[in-house]
């Protein structure tokens, strides 16, 4: 007796069939994602490249079930391609017990390369991070607006009549002239409407950055590198986030963004001048009951001896003012810490990192905005 078979597409078509794949590939895609985290954050391509916003991440391969003929009458006669915990990694069982990168005997694991976007990846790193000790009570001014009324007018649209105001100038016109019951011409009260910038919670963050000679292009790329990431990350999460930019060597001076990125390096380093310009704009532009201030400064820590007394006086006034100043260390050796970054790691509203590597980027940002747990292990 001959059996026939057919195969039906389901009253949603055939893409429900394909469901369970691609919740298989994104669940791959993510644990890649968080595996990969810290060298994506130090991309250069992200900071250098203009408008690059798709990034490549390794993942095993998906192999398809195969059914083979089992010869031997085992209970196993299917096989499938599995990924197991080392398989994310990329690591393949070679080299030698002491860590030496021989040759190996081994194969290696089948993996592909595919795009996330740089949304994607942000989503990834940014969910672990927050501003520290927002206090939500406190407005600063943010990018909306509103109609509100402002003044009364005698001419309007009809939406906007005012009949209290209205009612109010009849009864005083015929208190003073006497005449009849009823409306006049002369009566009529509208409201005027004007265009009023809304209140809105936000925070403000002053970005600043050593740009003096000492600063090689390690030390820029990292601190560059922080300040890009911080830069997305408030966009994304705080919209009505105000971002100052202050870039020093011997002076300090106000930029703007696309300056802080792309300027140079040259010049001494005199630390209290940034630290100054910091205080003197919270001072005129940023009152402390309004807003939540946050401050950050990376530099290879070459402050002219001299200054270092002033700078962490100045330094010391404004941790004071601010809800966090970050204090960022950029070291290319081994080689122990500035007397600035030995201050400042005792200072209380301050926080101090060493960057040695790319991957301390991500650690900075965990240091500065990750939860309370998580910076600690930072």
């Amino acid at each position: 007796m001959r059996s026939s078979f057919s195969v039906s597409r389901g009253p949603d078509g055939i893409a429900p069939l394909f469901s369970a794949e691609r919740r298989r590939h994104q669940v791959k895609v993510e644990d890649a994602i968080r595996q990969h985290l810290a060298d994506m954050v130090s991309d250069e391509k992200i900071v250098v490249v203009s408008g690059q916003r798709t990034l490549s991440v390794p993942i095993p391969e998906l192999k398809e079930f195969r059914i083979r003929f089992d010869t031997e009458s085992r209970e196993t006669v299917g096989q499938a391609g599995r990924s197991g915990p080392d398989q994310g990694s990329g690591s393949t069982g070679n080299g030698s017990p002491d860590g030496r990168k021989d040759g190996g005997d081994q194969p290696g694991l089948d993996l592909e390369e595919t795009e996330v976007s740089l949304e994607d990846v942000q989503q990834a790193v940014f969910s672990r991070l927050a501003l520290p000790n927002l206090d939500l009570t406190k407005r600063s001014r943010g990018a909306g607006h509103s109609e509100q009324p402002t003044s009364i007018g005698r001419t309007g649209l009809l939406s906007q009549w005012d009949r209290r105001r209205t009612l109010q100038a009849s009864l005083l016109r015929r208190a003073q002239s006497g005449g009849g019951i009823g409306l006049e011409p002369e009566d009529l009260r509208f409201r005027v409407f004007d265009t009023v910038d809304d209140d809105q919670g936000g925070a403000v963050v002053i970005a600043m950055m050593d740009t003096s000679g000492s600063m090689g292009s390690f030390e820029k790329y990292l601190a560059k590198s922080f300040f890009f990431w911080t830069a997305e990350f408030l966009r994304q999460k705080y919209p009505h986030v105000e971002l100052v930019f202050l870039a020093h060597d011997v002076r300090a001076r106000e930029v703007d963004e696309e300056t802080f990125f792309h300027r140079g390096a040259s010049g001494g380093t005199v630390s209290s001048s940034v630290y100054r310009m910091a205080l003197d704009i919270v001072d005129s532009r940023f009152p402390l009951d309004l807003y939540n201030i946050y401050a950050f400064h990376f530099t290879d820590g070459g402050n002219l001896t001299s200054d270092n007394g002033a700078a962490v006086e100045s330094g010391r006034e404004l941790a004071s003012r601010v809800t966090l100043f970050g204090y960022g260390e950029i070291h290319d050796t081994e080689r122990n810490p500035s007397p600035l970054y030995q201050e400042f790691s005792h200072l209380p509203g301050m926080g101090v990192v060493i960057l040695r590597e790319k991957d301390d980027i991500f650690r900075a940002m965990t240091r500065f905005f990750g939860r309370v747990e998580e910076a600690r292990h930072a």
